[in-house]
């Protein structure tokens, strides 16, 4: 990467310095080579806007301990859920996400933007170096799961959106907002056993831990996946030997990015006291496109063992049938379907790579949909109504993961999932939402 951008740079000085130093071209090739630079430059900042952090800093202990703390203690899990958030989040954060890359790993000391400033009083001492671990490891999850952003704009997001305390760091309820804005199914635990459920469960979780094993102060990290007993973590500060001081040595393993601790480990060193976790979606759909004349649609079809599919979303494929090991691949790629596993799994052969993966088909989700369909409800389907008094909407058909929203929020139904529980679009946000239908009107 330092190579490239050097030889865009001495491009630049060769094109400036022929120009004033007489050495005259005619106008059509000096102005082919500018644009020429012009598409250079431009490729080149998407892809440092767009590649995951891959070396790791060489810190010091000291450098750590100067870092400005986040705040875990002063403010109950529960208060800091509440602060800055808006009910309904009239504010729309109007942010574009780059292309989806897969997981995705941020350093807050990246040399891209660690100088960037984060902060709500103008205080250019807060970086995101200094104190962006939360919108950092906001970054990755939301990176990993819909679309690249880096910390400096995930940064910018909190700050003019309120998230950012004047002292402390990232309220938690940036993490709540985050799954609103981008439409993620979110939950909130403060139990290490409980986020760990999650983490088998396919969720990405952002942990806020205290003075400890990860941080002399208060930090927040990722934790990717479980397996077994040991978590797979992305740590927003990590260095080169932060892990070999006295308190520290022995409790985890690093391997590249990644640090790896057993459970018990995590409860005894790591003082965690909340967890934030963002559901990601493992059954993708494959389907086949049809053209009807000049119309493409795409259908739903049984994946037919020798028929080359598409995969219609981002998602992941797996390298063993029992479904503990995947990768992510993007929309649009090409497989074919070798052998149907079971009713809900297909061995497939990537047909650009020649690698055997395994995917969950189509039918996964099909009894719950027939459900769906089925009910009878009082709400009617594509009005509009208003919410009654202040109440919770949730993100799963459930109701355990709700939401506070205000009296007089404006939703349409989309679904009737029993007789008193319908799935809506809140109009303000177009996000989706479970609701009981008795706080409608």
């Amino acid at each position: 990467m330092k190579n490239k951008i050097m030889l865009i740079i001495l491009a630049i000085i060769t094109v400036v310095a022929g120009i004033f130093c007489a050495i005259f071209l005619p106008e059509s090739e000096i102005n082919d080579t500018i644009d020429n630079i012009q598409d250079i430059i431009i490729d080149e900042i998407k892809e440092i806007d767009n590649v995951s952090t891959t070396e790791i800093e060489d810190l010091s202990i000291e450098e750590e301990i100067e870092l400005e703390e986040q705040d875990v203690e002063s403010e109950s899990f529960e208060l800091q859920g509440e602060i800055a958030y808006e009910g309904d989040r009239a504010k729309n954060w109007n942010v574009e996400l780059g292309d989806y890359a897969g997981l995705t790993y941020y350093s807050q000391v990246d040399s891209r933007w660690k100088n960037h400033t984060y902060t709500s009083i103008n205080d250019k001492s807060q970086t995101i170096g200094s104190s962006g671990c939360g919108p950092t490891s906001a970054s990755m999850v939301v990176s990993s799961i819909k679309g690249t952003i880096t910390p400096n704009t995930m940064g910018d997001l909190f700050v003019q959106n309120g998230y950012r305390s004047k002292n402390s760091g990232t309220y938690w309820s940036a993490f709540r907002a985050v799954a609103d804005e981008f439409n993620i199914e979110y939950t909130e635990t403060n139990s290490l056993d409980k986020a760990v459920e999650l983490l088998r469960n396919n969720n990405y979780v952002i942990a806020s831990v205290g003075n400890g094993l990860f941080t002399y102060g208060g930090h927040f990290i990722v934790l990717v996946s479980v397996d077994n007993n040991t978590i797979k973590i992305y740590d927003p500060y990590l260095y080169n030997g932060k892990f070999d001081t006295s308190t520290r040595r022995n409790k985890v393993t690093v391997s590249g990015n990644t640090v790896y601790c057993s459970v018990e480990n995590f409860r005894k060193y790591a003082n965690s006291n909340g967890f934030f976790a963002y559901k990601y979606d493992i059954n993708s759909t494959i389907t086949e496109n049809k053209t009807d004349g000049q119309v493409t649609t795409n259908t739903n079809i049984v994946n037919t063992v020798g028929t080359i599919k598409t995969l219609s979303s981002n998602t992941k494929l797996y390298t063993t049938d029992n479904m503990s090991a995947g990768y992510n691949y993007k929309k649009g790629t090409k497989v074919q379907v070798l052998e149907n596993i079971t009713s809900k799994i297909d061995k497939v052969k990537i047909v650009k790579t020649g690698l055997i993966r395994y995917i969950y088909n189509s039918d996964s989700n099909t009894e719950i949909a027939k459900k769906v369909e089925t009910v009878k409800s009082n709400a009617v389907l594509n009005k509009t109504y208003s919410l009654n008094c202040n109440t919770k909407l949730y993100s799963n058909y459930n109701l355990t993961t709700g939401y506070n929203y205000l009296k007089g929020t404006k939703v349409q139904v989309l679904q009737n999932v029993t007789s008193s529980v319908s799935k809506i679009k809140i109009i303000k946000t177009g996000i989706t939402r479970y609701v009981n239908t008795k706080y409608i009107k």
